[in-house]
């Protein structure tokens, strides 16, 4: 009797052996003349980019087919098995040359390779989304090939890569000054991208490949110099089939006198200086209808105010053909009043007045040369800057509203923005006087200022009035405007149009002339907005009759006493002076009041810690720096002539010396006398 033989187990291949049987079973590797490839009845398989991707597809589908129970392989071991495939394709024997292929290969060896007779323009023409124009031809030495642009060489070496898609130039763009911009277009994918590029940029490959290369501009610095070339060769090629075509550096007016750009491409093309114009561009566009504004706009015909800030809005494009410098309009008085709606009211009727959108600046974030570029973006447009009480810097506002009747920027070197032009209605608004902040005599007369509560202070009535007029613009938007200027522009058209216009701008500043040198001053931009007003309901723009001569009174012809801060704000220091006399220190200085001593009394007047008084007048709405001019000239202060500023006097308050603002007694008691 045997004894029984232990039995041996087979081993079970794992599943990346039993891949690599399938893939040896299913495929047949192959090498041609320049690359391995794997062959499947009568389909290749080649091993890079989405051909590899195919293949691992393939290798997945022919294992769930033979073992439908068991999840598909890693793809750690499909590629290993293609990795597998491909050592073995590429010791395979070479397939054998056709004809064809040996008289290819004769063609590229002595440079005469075979070049269509359109040089591989029908590539591109043929797409529907084609963007060359008409009678587009490609130069000598260049060719268009799918994967790119290249230049023939002519030295025996093949041809040279210039760009690793499709790039042309297809249109000139020419501003009013000169320069030009030229539209560069490119594919990518199976999308065309467009940029506007300057002149300067496209004659240097390099800095090209740093202005547009995050845009995907296909080409890399190695062929810099090539792409430049050819841009150049494609344009002067192309010269007659490119078209050239204006091109608005700022909305509004332009050069010609005639044509007034309200959005983009409407009716040319804009491209702003300055990048970071673009989001503010952007909120320049039609949205909604324009009876739906005006449906909006009938709800504000009993509030003054709110109508000024309207017809702040409709009137930019009159101070042009006016010969007007731009002004402010400044809505001022306490939070929650409606006065920003006022002003997003005059902003609807060209732009996106929500804060979704870039239509408003901040005073919060604005820099002076951010505002500069802001304004330079508008050539007869409403421009809005909100909220004053959250500027960084006071000296900000005294700053802006010095420069906005100078029409254009301050001059500056370095490649900061120089000199930068505009013509605007600048509207502010805050909880004080935009007036308050300035130091220059020139500015406060280019400013109409507007106190009030603009939507009244009928409580739940004018909170929902105001908030009906908010729904409205930002729904119905950027249609009023264009409607006003296209009425405008057949007015100056007409015979001796223009001149009806001046003639009736100037009856309107005779009649708000007021009886003051500052209400005269501001008559001419009073009688801006009332013409605007008159203009609008003439021509249907706006739903309701002008106000009055009267009702336009009552808003701008301010008091005298308005106008002269200055004396204003004397009064205030009289008062401060009544209410904190014990804060005044005298011969007893040995128990300062709690806050501290706001002074003493001088031998010449009270002398006032600068600090102190900088703090009650800004409760009060003042600036200390905007109204010590005014109190100098009206010989106000104490000066010497050993101090700078002179009348920043040293003097003990309590035993420790510091600068003081001494106020002239007669001065001061002069009102009394009065």
């Amino acid at each position: 009797m045997t004894e029984k033989q232990p039995e041996t187990k087979t081993r079970r291949p794992t599943k990346a052996e039993r891949l690599h049987v399938l893939a040896r079973d299913r495929y047949a590797p192959r090498k041609a003349t320049r690359w391995p490839y794997l062959l499947r009845g009568d389909e290749q398989f080649k091993f890079q980019g989405p051909e590899r991707r195919r293949l691992l597809a393939d290798l997945r589908a022919a294992w769930r087919e033979k073992y439908p129970d068991e999840a598909p392989p890693s793809v750690q071991d499909l590629n290993a098995a293609a990795d597998d495939l491909r050592r073995l394709a590429e010791y395979a024997d070479p397939d054998p040359v056709s004809p064809e292929d040996q008289a290819a290969e004769i063609v590229a060896a002595h440079n005469i390779s075979e070049i269509p007779q359109d040089r591989g323009l029908s590539l591109v023409t043929r797409l529907e989304d084609c963007p060359l124009p008409d009678g587009y031809v490609i130069p000598e030495p260049y060719i268009i090939e799918p994967d790119g642009v290249r230049l023939v060489k002519d030295d025996g070496a093949g041809y040279a890569r210039v760009a690793w898609a499709w790039l042309f130039p297809v249109r000139v763009y020419i501003d009013h000054d000169g320069d030009q911009l030229v539209e560069l277009t490119w594919r990518d994918g199976p999308h065309w991208v467009t940029r506007l590029i300057r002149r300067s940029l496209t004659k240097s490959g390099r800095k090209l490949i740093a202005e547009a290369g995050d845009a995907g501009l296909p080409v890399i610095e190695a062929e810099a110099r090539q792409a430049e070339r050819w841009l150049a060769a494609a344009e002067a090629a192309n010269h007659g089939a490119i078209a050239r075509d204006p091109v608005a550096r700022q909305l509004g007016w332009q050069r010609d006198g005639k044509t007034f750009v309200t959005t983009q491409d409407s009716p040319w093309r804009i491209e702003p200086r300055y990048s970071d114009q673009a989001g503010a561009l952007a909120a320049y566009r039609p949205e909604g209808t324009l009876a739906g504004w005006q449906e909006t706009i009938k709800g504000i015909e009993e509030y003054a105010v709110v109508r000024a800030g309207l017809y702040a809005g409709l009137a930019p494009p009159l101070l042009v053909p006016l010969g007007l410098d731009s002004f402010t309009v400044d809505f001022s008085g306490r939070s929650g009043r409606g006065k920003t709606i006022t002003a997003a009211a005059g902003l609807s009727c060209w732009a996106d007045p929500s804060d979704r959108a870039d239509g408003m600046l901040p005073w919060s974030t604005a820099s002076i040369i951010g505002i500069e570029k802001r304004l330079n973006l508008f050539n007869g447009l409403v421009a809005v800057i909100d909220e004053t009480r959250l500027v960084k810097d006071p000296a900000l506002v005294d700053e802006v509203i010095y420069q906005v009747p100078k029409n254009r920027g301050k001059p500056r070197g370095g490649g900061w923005p120089n000199m930068i032009p505009w013509r605007v209605i600048a509207v502010s608004t805050g909880e004080q006087p935009a007036t308050s902040f300035t130091t220059h005599q020139g500015a406060s007369p280019r400013v109409l200022s507007i106190g009030g509560a603009p939507f009244g202070t009928d409580g739940d009535a004018s909170r929902t009035a105001a908030e009906a007029v908010k729904l409205g613009i930002e729904a119905n938007y950027g249609t009023a405007g264009p409607a006003f200027v296209s009425r405008l522009q057949k007015r100056l058209a007409e015979d001796g149009g223009p001149g009806k216009l001046r003639a009736r701008h100037g009856e309107l500043t005779e009649m708000l002339r007021g009886g003051t040198d500052m209400t005269a001053r501001r008559a001419p931009f009073a009688a801006c907005l009332a013409l605007a007003a008159e203009l609008a309901a003439e021509w249907g723009i706006v739903p309701f009759q002008p106000p009055g001569i009267a009702a336009w009174s009552s808003i701008f012809t301010a008091d005298p006493q308005r106008d002269n801060r200055p004396e204003m704000a004397l009064d205030l220091v009289r008062e401060y002076l009544a209410a904190h006399a014990d804060k005044m220190c005298g011969n007893d200085a040995s128990h300062p009041p709690a806050s501290g001593w706001i002074g003493h009394e001088a031998k010449e007047g009270p002398a006032l810690l600068p600090e102190k008084l900088r703090e009650e007048l800004r409760r009060r709405g003042y600036e200390l720096d905007a109204v010590i001019p005014g109190w100098l000239e009206m010989s106000a202060l104490l000066t010497m002539a050993s101090q700078q500023p002179a009348h920043s006097i040293p003097r003990r308050t309590g035993g420790r010396l510091a600068r003081h603002l001494i106020f002239r007694r007669e001065i001061l008691e002069s009102a009394d006398t009065e």
